[in-house]
């Protein structure tokens, strides 16, 4: 959307509230009373939600626990990994050039 666009589209919204709330000044305090509620019923849900022990108990059940299966799993694949590494001299040249890299940064 350009620029230009948008300021005359603004210019036109205004010059018909305008009009709107001239023609019939009860329509305009309808429409803003009507916007305001509905903003405040969709606050009022969220806030409700969020403060609702159902969806904090939900939320944990999504975070995935950390479990001695989890580990065992974890340790073989590093383990398959490393054998990788050390059977080929050409990776495990570039493995440690990568370390050395890496080594040479302050974290």
């Amino acid at each position: 959307m350009r620029l230009s666009g948008f300021i005359v589209g603004g210019l036109v919204g205004a010059v018909a509230t305008m009009y709107v709330s001239r023609k019939r000044p009860g329509t305009f305090a309808w429409a803003t009373s009507a916007v305001s509620n509905a903003a405040s019923n969709m606050m009022g849900n969220t806030v409700s939600k969020v403060m609702n022990k159902g969806f904090m108990n939900e939320a944990g059940a999504v975070v995935p626990k950390h479990t001695d299966a989890a580990a065992g799993k974890s340790e073989a694949a590093w383990e398959q990994i490393e054998a990788i590494v050390n059977s080929d001299p050409a990776i495990k040249k570039e493995a440690d050039k990568i370390k050395a890299e890496s080594s040479a940064f302050t974290h």
